[in-house]
């Protein structure tokens, strides 16, 4: 093996091992030696993207595809760097956005006609495409990359995905026992099985699959994110920006007037949940969803409509009801800086 080569495959040993920054340095000479080598150009656009350095690993994917167009891992790593770049983070359906996405997933298509028999590359066409809301295409893509490779979890998870945005719970229950079976630990795998559990009004048992993900990966962010989700999913939050409560503003007349009272029903329904949640589940419950402090400003809210309307309704009450509202707007912002300040230091400790 050449010096290049062994130069090489310390790179490639780099990333595998997750030191991005190791690999980095290794490239450095490499590419200043051999400045038209299309396979040196994807390793650095690939270390930039294990590093979170996407206009850096658009940049190298770039050179990658100018010195080899015909190289399909080079066009792989073009349409990651074109999403995680322009699209990540933003509606792919709409303006510059969409523009970007659509470049994304058509570098993906010339990365899989020119490797057709690498089945990771259509899941990750797949999820692109579920993205822009290419659902019959995204499932051809995972069928056939599932006929490639029976037994890719990556790809089965993303059926399951799929299955859930077609409102199919079962199938996707299905599908996430399957992951489940060839890799017991699989985060994405509890995850969307929790989910699916949660569509089939099980929200207990979800909750307890997603709370397994945590403990299996205490340090996986995309495990705490799953129990996350899944509790605000079950605990809906009444005033929150989105909410369906919010929607009643629409209905003409009556929408403004609703919105109080049926943040309240909403509130006095998590509350009713969240008490009958096993005492475990309610204390992990309880990290990602603070009810007293959702009770204390969804009750505020509410004084502070009930107090502006008797103060619209009899002008004599008005001066002690400004008063009143005052007060408890304060008393309000009190809480809320209060409660911010006392969530930063249980952090840090």
């Amino acid at each position: 093996m050449t010096a290049t080569g062994v130069e090489t495959s310390r790179v490639r040993a780099a990333l595998e091992l997750g030191r991005p920054a190791e690999a980095l340095r290794l490239l450095s000479p490499l590419l200043a030696s051999d400045p038209d080598n299309a396979a040196l150009w994807t390793l650095l656009s690939e270390a930039h993207h294990d590093a979170e350095a996407y206009p850096q690993a658009l940049e190298a994917a770039v050179r990658a595809v100018r010195a080899d167009p015909h190289s399909g891992q080079a066009q792989f790593f073009l349409a990651l760097g074109v999403w995680n770049t322009h699209v990540l983070g933003r509606n792919p359906r709409w303006g510059a956005a969409r523009r970007h996405a659509r470049q994304a997933q058509d570098a993906l298509r010339s990365a899989i006609a020119l490797t057709p028999f690498h089945p990771g590359y259509r899941v990750t066409l797949a999820q692109l495409v579920l993205q822009t809301g290419g659902t019959a295409e995204a499932r051809t893509l995972l069928t056939r990359a599932l006929e490639l490779h029976p037994h890719s979890t990556h790809a089965l998870v993303t059926l399951a995905e799929l299955a859930l945005k077609r409102r199919d719970a079962p199938e996707a229950e299905q599908l996430a026992r399957q992951v489940l079976a060839l890799e017991p630990q699989s985060v994405p795998g509890l995850g969307t099985l929790a989910w699916a559990q949660l569509r089939q009004n099980d929200p207990h048992t979800a909750l307890r699959t997603a709370l397994d993900a945590v403990r299996l990966a205490p340090g996986d962010p995309a495990a705490r994110a799953y129990f996350s989700a899944l509790s605000h999913a079950y605990l809906p939050r009444p005033l929150a920006r989105g909410s369906w409560t919010w929607r009643l503003a629409m209905i003409p007349q009556a929408g403004i007037a609703l919105i109080p009272v049926m943040a309240v029903g909403l509130t006095t329904r998590n509350v009713w949940r969240y008490r009958r949640l096993p005492p475990e589940l309610r204390a992990a419950v309880a990290l990602v969803r603070p009810m007293r402090r959702e009770v204390g400003v969804t009750v505020c809210v509410l004084g502070i409509v009930v107090l502006g309307v008797v103060g619209l309704l009899d002008a004599r009450l008005a001066g002690p009801v400004g008063v009143l509202i005052s007060v408890l707007m304060l008393g309000l912002v009190a809480f809320l800086i209060v409660g911010a300040v006392r969530g930063i230091r249980l952090r840090r400790r």
